[in-house]
Order: structure tokens, then C-alpha cells, then sequence
């Protein structure tokens, strides 16, 4: 069961792996094939549609996980109430669309997206109806398919959107290269549940209906709260400036792939294993774990987000191009949510162990949410642009921070366990020995272009880093080991350096 396990998790992490690594390419290659207000359009439209899949169905999906391996006989019928609770509630969004495509002219600044309020309504319908391909593959335990259809799908969307970039240059063929996307989209959704559901076009099943319904809605709500607080300022920059201001916005927030993809893989290991030991009734034990799990995530964390301060400038005109270059203020502002992250990746396998605190944390985001709205509204109504940023990430910070005091509570954290977390304060000091030398070298050659600048502030933190980091002693005799062990190897597999004899012997090699 483990071996199992472990590929299906492989499996599935290099499809993310693939995933992220094309959502990370396509703005970069739209970027230089839009005008500023085109890419400003592209953005907004997403942030629509992104907002539609996620809050629309409620997570209705997720009943499949819980419903599919209980029902065995029922499973066409699981398979049909998803896919008529996702078509019924898209298609009610695009008949409202429809009806009052003033709705886009109230959420956006611009008027292109009213205009094209047909197509727009379309789209939002097959985007959110037919959305959740992956997840009844997961469900089904069809980790291989699923898999399969993340890249398939995440590289279609790349080719048409691309394509559509590249031939037409204008934000109009987006639209229609998503629909025809969302239609490939329904195609393959129905495919594969008439396969792996035979039967499943029998109809739906009103008391298992019900029952899906009782078991969604409320892990629905605590989706939908997050993501109006993540979404909700994005309408307020949108719906007060205009499309070009907004492309500047949604460059400065841009995320690295790269934390995504170890936030995920860091929540797998965590999740069962504070749930095992919280079963087993040790606090302490969890409270140690999540000092480790802290200072390993800083020692990624704090770097990054000290060389993007040093950097961020040259690193957003060399992926965005010269004319995002006022994005730079926003992109500062938000690394401050780099190191935050170190908080939310802790406490969330923490709050899953710990289930009585989530009606805590729904009143809490209720809260947050309203305080940020207000916020948002003031700044964004003054075209403050900048401090609109300040706001997000101030609240987002309140957030983690009081998140992670009240699980500490129920953890028992004391000012006593505050030395579990010596090796954090010293990685956060590397970083800022290692920023200090990427500054002055960026000064060196701050009359290069912004290619150059990057390199030459990356290898020298880079260089800089791990050495401040040993002459501070973080690393372990364990750690130190392994690392030199790690080098042996990689420079043995170069030819570096030659087998120890003895292994040699055991590869069948003659010894010397």
C-alpha cells in the first residue's frame, strides 16, 4: 500500500510539476504579444472566470471523494448529481450574464468586457460546468488519468491561448481560443464519465442528491470565504482603474510557481502526520515537528524573498518585459507574504488535526473579510493604488498571525519552545549577509542590462548564502554528513571523483 502510494504521489506531482511550469510560461509569453490594456483585459477576464469555478459549485466535487468509495452500486448517480449541480449553477450565471451584462460594466472599468458579454457568458459557462475533470479522476482513485488529463488539458489551454496570441494579437481571440478550450474541455468530461460511469446518464438520484448537498455546503462556505478574500481586492483595483493600471497590479502580484508546488507537497507529508499525532494525544511532539518544518521552509523562504528585494526590479523587467516596471512597488509589498507563508503552511495540517477550531476560524474570516473590504474599497475609491497593496497584505498578515497564536494555545506553545526556533533567526541573518553582497554587486553593475544585473545579484547570493549559513552554524553533524555524502555522489555520477573500491567491487568493476 505504501509502494501504491507513492506513486500515485509522484504521478500526481509531476503533472503539478508540468502544470505550474505552463502557468508560469503563458503570461510571460502573452505579456509580449498584448498591449498593456489587452494583458490588463486577459487578467480581468481570468479573475472572473478563476472566481466563477472556485465559488460557484461550493466544492460540490468533493462529495465524490467521500460518496464514490461508500456507494459502489451508486456511483453513476455520484458521477450525475456532479455533473448536474456544476451545469446547473454555471448556466445560471451565464443566463444572469446574459441578462444583465451591465454586471460586467459594474465589476470592471473597462467596457471591452460588456461588449463581449455573449462569448464572456459562454465561457463561464463550460469553464465552471465541465471544471472538475481532475477531481472526479482523484476521486475515482484514477490517479494515472488524472494525471494524464492535468498536463493534457493545462497544455491545450497553452497552445490555443498562445496561438491565439500569436496570430491575432488581440484580447477578443483569447475569448474565443478559451471557449473553444472549454468546449475540448466538456468533450473529454463526458468521455470519460460515460467510460468509467457506465450508466451514468440514468439520471440523478434525489436522495443521494441531498445528501451530497448536506456534506458540501459547508466545506463550501469555508472555500468560498478564502476566496473572496483572496479575489475580492483584485475587483475593487478592476472595478476603479482601468485596464492597462490593472496589468500593472496583476504583474506586481505575480506568485512564483515554485512555492505553490512546496506548499502542496509540504501539506501531504504534514496533514497525516499531525493527524497521527494528535491521535496519540502528543501536543509536544507536533509543536517540535512544526519548529522543523519551519526552519526548513526558512531556509527557502527567507532567501528568496531577500534576493527579490535586492533583484525583484531586473527579475520583473527581464519575465515582463521594461514596460511592468512599475509593478515594482506592488511586487515588494507582497514578498512581505513570502515568510507569512511559513505560518499558513504550519498551522493549516495543525487546524485539520484539530477540527473544533474551524467554526473559530470561519468567524474569524468573516471578520477579516469585512475589515479588508472596507480597506480595499477606501484605497482603491481614492486610486490609491500602492496602499490598496499595503492593505491586502496587512490583513493577510493579521490572518496567519492570529491563526497561528490560537493554535499555539491549544498546542500548549510556551515562551520555553521559542529556542526550537534559533536556527530561523539565524537563516533569516544569512539572508541578510547574503543580500547585503547581491546589493553591493547589483551596484557594481547596475549599468548592465537587467539580464546581467540578475545573474551577477544571484551568483553572488548564491555563493554567499550557503557559506553565512554555515559560518552560522545552522547545519547539524547529521545534515553536514548527508550534504557531503549528496556531493560525493553527484561528483562521482560527473566524474569527478571515482567510486570508493569497495563499491566498485560491488558494481562488478575491477578494483585497483
Amino acid at each position: 500500500m505504501n509502494g501504491s502510494l507513492t506513486r500515485s504521489a509522484l504521478w500526481l506531482m509531476a503533472a503539478k510539476t508540468v502544470a505550474f511550469t505552463l502557468a508560469f510560461a503563458l503570461p510571460l509569453v502573452l505579456v509580449r504579444h498584448l498591449s498593456q490594456t489587452g494583458f490588463g483585459l486577459y487578467k480581468q477576464l481570468f479573475l472572473l472566470v478563476g472566481s466563477a469555478m472556485t465559488i460557484l459549485p461550493l466544492g460540490f466535487v468533493m462529495s465524490g471523494f467521500y460518496f464514490l468509495p461508500r456507494h459502489p452500486t451508486r456511483r453513476p448517480h455520484v458521477a450525475f448529481n456532479i455533473l448536474l449541480f456544476y451545469v446547473a449553477v454555471s448556466g445560471l450565471a451565464a443566463l444572469l450574464l446574459l441578462w444583465r451584462p451591465t454586471i460586467l460594466e459594474t465589476l470592471f472599468h473597462d467596457p471591452t468586457l460588456a461588449a463581449l458579454s455573449g462569448p464572456i457568458a459562454i465561457l463561464v459557462f463550460l469553464m465552471v460546468a465541465f471544471s472538475f475533470l481532475e477531481l472526479i479522476a482523484l476521486a475515482d482513485a484514477d490517479v494515472r488519468a488524472a494525471s494524464l488529463l492535468i498536463v493534457v488539458m493545462n497544455l491545450t489551454k497553452m497552445v490555443l491561448l498562445v496561438g491565439a496570441a500569436f496570430v491575432f494579437a488581440s484580447f477578443e481571440a483569447l475569448v474565443y481560443a478559451a471557449i473553444v478550450q472549454g468546449l475540448l474541455q466538456a468533450a473529454v468530461l463526458l468521455w470519460y464519465l460515460t467510460t468509467r460511469f457506465p450508466g451514468f446518464r440514468r439520471g440523478p438520484d434525489w436522495p443521494l442528491m441531498r445528501a451530497q448537498l448536506v456534506y458540501a455546503i459547508p466545506l463550501g462556505t469555508a472555500a468560498i470565504l478564502s476566496v473572496v478574500q483572496g479575489d475580492l481586492p483584485s475587483f475593487f483595483i478592476a472595478h476603479y482603474f482601468d485596464a492597462a493600471t490593472y496589468a500593472v497590479y496583476a504583474v506586481g502580484c505575480f506568485q512564483l510557481p515554485f512555492l505553490s508546488i512546496l506548499s502542496e507537497s509540504v501539506g501531504s507529508v504534514m496533514i497525516p502526520a499531525v493527524s497521527r499525532l494528535k491521535l496519540e494525544d502528543k501536543a509536544s511532539d507536533i509543536v517540535q515537528l512544526s519548529a522543523r518544518l519551519m526552519r526548513v521552509l526558512a531556509a527557502l523562504y527567507l532567501p528568496l524573498c531577500v534576493f527579490l528585494l535586492v533583484a525583484g526590479r531586473e527579475f520583473l523587467t527581464v519575465l515582463f518585459t521594461v514596460r511592468y516596471i512599475d509593478s515594482w512597488p506592488i511586487f515588494a509589498i507582497n514578498l512581505a507574504l513570502v515568510p507569512l507563508s511559513i505560518l499558513t503552511s504550519v498551522s493549516d495540517p495543525v487546524l485539520r488535526a484539530y477540527p473544533a477550531y474551524i467554526p473559530w476560524l470561519l468567524r474569524l474570516r468573516v471578520i477579516i473579510l469585512g475589515v479588508l473590504a472596507i480597506g480595499a474599497w477606501l484605497a482603491a475609491s481614492h486610486l490609491l493604488l500602492v496602499w490598496a497593496v499595503v492593505v491586502v497584505v496587512a490583513v493577510n498578515a493579521l490572518d496567519r498571525v492570529v491563526l497561528a497564536v490560537v493554535l499555539g494555545r491549544a498546542l500548549n506553545v510556551s515562551w520555553h519552545h521559542f529556542p526550537l526556533l534559533a536556527d530561523v533567526g539565524k537563516l533569516a541573518g544569512a539572508a541578510a549577509v547574503a543580500g547585503l553582497a547581491a546589493a553591493a554587486a547589483r551596484g557594481l553593475v547596475g549599468g548592465a542590462g537587467p539580464l546581467a544585473v540578475l545573474a551577477t545579484s544571484a551568483a553572488v547570493f548564491g555563493a554567499v548564502y550557503p557559506l553565512a549559513v554555515l559560518a552560522l552554524g545552522v547545519p547539524t553533524p547529521t545534515e553536514r554528513t548527508a550534504a557531503r555524502a549528496q556531493v560525493e555522489r553527484l561528483l562521482q555520477r560527473c566524474g569527478l571523483r571515482r567510486s570508493p573500491p569497495a563499491l566498485r567491487g560491488i558494481r562488478g568493476e575491477e578494483a585497483p
